[in-house]
Parts: C-alpha cells; structure tokens; sequence
C-alpha cells in the first residue's frame, strides 16, 4: 500500500471509531434531557439539528481549516470544543448518578425507605448544567495561564566545578485555530526571563494545518539559546503532514532529531520520532537503542521522546528522558484513565540505574481551550555537578 493508502485507511477507521464514541455520547445526552425537561415540537427539533451538528464538529473544523476559511473554522472549533469538554463532564456526573441511583434501587429491595434517596432527573440536569458551568470557567482560566516547573538534576559526569547548564521543555503546544501568538509569546517570555542554554520541544507543536501558522515560526526563530534548539516529532506532527511539520520545525530554528544523538556542550541529546510515523505509514525513526549508542556515552545524556514510554533495555543509557503528550488528562477528571495507559503521568520519576523520567502537562491545550486542576507549563531543568 501508498503512503496515501495507509493514511486513508487510518483515517477510515479513526472515523468509525470517532462517530460510534462520540455519536453515543450525544445519545445519551440526548436521553438524559429527554428524561429531564421532556422537549417536544421545535424544541425536539432544535435539540436533535444541535447534537447533529456537534457530533460532527471537529470533523468540520478541519474540513473549513483546509478550506482555508479560519475565521469561521476557529470560531467553530471554539463552540465545538467546549462543547466536547462539556460534554465529556455531563457523561462522567451523569454516569456518577445513574451508578448511585442504582444503589440505592437495590438497597430499597432491602430497606424500602431508602428509595427516597433517588435522584430525581430535572434537579440533577440543572445541578449538572451549573457544575459543568463553574468548572468551564475555571478551566478557561487556568488555560490561559503559564507556568514555570523547575528541576534540579546533579550529576557525578560533569567535572568537578563546573558551572551548570540551563535546559527548558516545551511540549505540547498544539499550535493551531486556537493555540497561538498569544502562547507564543507566552512561552518566549519565559525563556528570555530563564536564558536558558538549550531548549527543548518534545512533539505536538503543531496541531493545525501547518501553511496556517507559518507566520510563527519567525517568532521562535528569534530565539536562540547559546547551545541550540531540538525537537522531535509527536504524533500530531503526522497528522498535521510531517513535510509540513518538519519544515515549521526547522524554520522555527530548531533541529529535529530523528532516531539520533548529538552533543550541545557537555551534554548528549538523543531523539526518536513518535510512533504514529508508523502507524500512519509514513517515515519513522524509533530506534532509541541505536540513536543512544552515537556519540559519547560517558556525557550526561537527555533521551528526548514524545510519549512518557520507557524502554527497559534503554534505563541506565540515559541519565534523563524528557517527554509529554499526556496532558496529565488536561480536564479532571480524565487524568485517572490517561494514568492507565501512562503511568509516568506527569512529574519526575526515578527510573533506577541511575535514570529519571520527566514528563511535562504540556505548555499548549489540545481540543478544548481549558485545563482543570492539569495547568500548562515550561520546564526548567538545571543540570549541575555534584558537591
């Protein structure tokens, strides 16, 4: 099969998957209002055209991205977005209740007066709809925000005496019909406030389509940290195009390690691509074995990896694997079933044999413009001698 075969193939079954998660979403909500407020003639209408329509929002964000229509494509992905996270939260306190409700059904068989603990479905719609409200807000505005997390690694494989070296990550920006100049600028004044020697992205800066935000690389070109900018792709990188991507990437100012290592001062960076250079039939460099066997072993070693995964026969190669991707959920409380598939979450983890793993919450937002309780952040690590 082509490239493009493969790519469409993906994207064929993405879809199905898509629309049978997200359609069944809707469907609930549907009944949930339906049992609630009990809509009928032109409301009935209004609610079935408004869930049709969000249902297939995301895929008709893209479809006025590639258009080249941005005006109504990011206004749309603002409604269509929200709506999702709102969606997702009115899903989890619905489930919550119908668990609860259940309950207490079986304990009446039991106790008869327990019955009246059932929640009835109008007042629970309305608390729902405030809850959801209160934690949207609250989401937008922990979103907008930018932290700084600092690390402080010492290590025995800088000489004794010398001076530390400065490192900031960034992940995760998701550049696109909502992420933008604004996080950009963001992002550079922090590192112009840090200086710090080398600066790191660990995939997915790009979320839209990349000719759309071209214009920002110049704002990342200007800076430039004395030992150098690298990168390596996420998975977003594919979607978006990875010619696309790559050549943001390098006009940007940054150099793309793809399945390689080099030296910046006394340190050795090592990257490989994400995995969904594979999965999407495209070129991928994923062999972190080979990529931290070149260059000098005996250096303080940073394995830069987009998703939070460790390899066991790479623990004691290298001394610090910085990653993302998890968003550590983003929106509460979807960090418990992300920590399932990803149990280095978000933080530092201490690998054994001499490796830690960080993983970054992410400096962008994916979807939904909200973060709750999951702030975004830039990375500082300083590396420094011990004693």
């Amino acid at each position: 099969m082509t490239v493009k075969e493969v790519i469409g193939t993906v994207m064929s079954l993405f879809l199905i998957i898509y629309y049978s998660i997200y359609g069944g979403m809707h469907a609930y909500f549907f009944f949930k209002v339906h049992q609630a407020l009990n809509p009928t003639g032109w409301r009935l209408l209004a609610l079935i055209l408004f869930l049709l329509l969000m249902v297939n929002g995301p895929v008709l964000v893209r479809l006025l991205e590639r258009k080249g229509d941005m005006l109504p494509a990011t206004l749309f992905a603002y409604v269509s977005y929200f709506w999702m996270a709102g969606l997702l939260w009115f899903l989890f306190l619905g489930i919550t209740r119908d668990l609860w409700n259940t309950g207490v059904r079986l304990a009446s068989f039991i106790t008869p007066e327990s019955y009246r603990l059932i929640i009835p479905p109008r007042p629970a719609f309305f608390v729902t709809v405030l809850l959801i409200t209160v934690a949207a807000v609250a989401g937008f505005i922990e979103a907008r925000g930018l932290r700084t997390e600092r690390v402080v690694v010492e290590t025995d494989l800088f000489p004794a005496g010398s001076g530390p070296v400065k490192v900031a990550q960034i992940s995760d920006v998701h550049l696109g019909l909502i992420e933008g100049q604004r996080r950009i600028d963001q992002i550079l004044s922090i590192l112009h406030a840090e200086r710090p020697d080398i600066l790191l992205a660990s995939g997915d800066i790009l979320d839209g389509m990349a000719h759309h935000v071209d214009s920002l690389s110049s704002s990342f070109a200007a800076f430039q940290p004395p030992l150098g900018k690298f990168a390596v792709t996420g998975n977003h990188e594919y979607y978006v195009g990875l010619a696309d991507s790559l050549s943001f990437l390098e006009k940007s100012g940054f150099r793309v390690l793809r399945g390689e290592a080099v030296h910046a001062g006394p340190l050795r960076l090592a990257g490989v691509d994400d995995p969904a250079g594979r999965q999407t039939g495209q070129a991928s460099y994923l062999d972190e074995g080979a990529a931290l066997a070149m260059g000098d072993q005996r250096r303080f070693t940073i394995l830069v990896k987009h998703q939070p995964l460790v390899e066991d026969s790479s623990v004691g190669r290298f001394q610090l694997q910085v990653s993302g991707h998890t968003h550590k959920g983003q929106i509460f409380p979807f960090n418990y079933p992300v920590r399932i598939r990803y149990r280095y979450i978000a933080g530092l983890f201490d690998l054994a044999r001499g490796s830690l793993i960080y993983t970054s919450r992410g400096t962008g937002t994916w979807g939904p413009p909200l973060r709750l309780f999951s702030p975004p952040e830039v990375t500082i690590y300083t590396i420094k001698a011990k004693g």
